[in-house]
């Protein structure tokens, strides 16, 4: 959202840590109600969260969408081991298709690990066939998700 700054420790005092717990609860409150929960005038919630913001503690806001209700009936783990010099096309392959919602760099014989939605399973099966001349996939469905979205206190709070 900001450019980084030299993080200021009263950020991540305990209003701090309890201002992100909040948010990661429900980005949608109201700064007086963010203050009445943490002991903070509005204004101060409002000062507080900027400089969260500018110091790059809170990169956004964002809606928790259904995607099953808007169409994406099936959700998969994709790892794929990258033929060689065929990295920058597999992130180029991520940041370009829309059914991909996670890319990540791993360890081990892996390459890569993608979280992708689909429609249905052909659908599935064209966003990985057009991911197989990059590099060997590996695809399990997801059948249901026992734990998302957690709410994440800083190391050692």
């Amino acid at each position: 959202m900001g450019a980084k700054h030299a993080m200021d420790p009263d950020l991540l005092d305990e209003v701090g840590r309890r201002l992100l717990a909040e948010l990661q609860e429900d980005a949608r409150q109201p700064y007086a109600e963010l203050g009445r929960k943490v002991g903070l005038t509005a204004p101060a919630v409002a000062e507080r969260l900027r400089r969260m913001e500018v110091a790059g503690l809170i990169q956004g806001y964002r809606a928790q969408v259904n995607r099953s209700a808007m169409g994406w009936k099936l959700a998969a783990f994709v790892r794929i081991r990258a033929f060689p010099g065929q990295d920058s096309a597999i992130e180029r392959f991520a940041a370009d298709t829309a059914e991909v919602l996670e890319c990540h760099e791993v360890t081990g014989e892996d390459s890569y690990l993608l979280k992708i939605a689909a429609a249905n399973v052909q659908h599935l099966d064209r966003v990985i066939t057009a991911l197989a001349p990059l590099g060997a996939t590996h695809s399990v469905l997801v059948l249901s998700t026992k734990v998302e979205g957690k709410i994440l206190a800083p190391v050692g709070a």
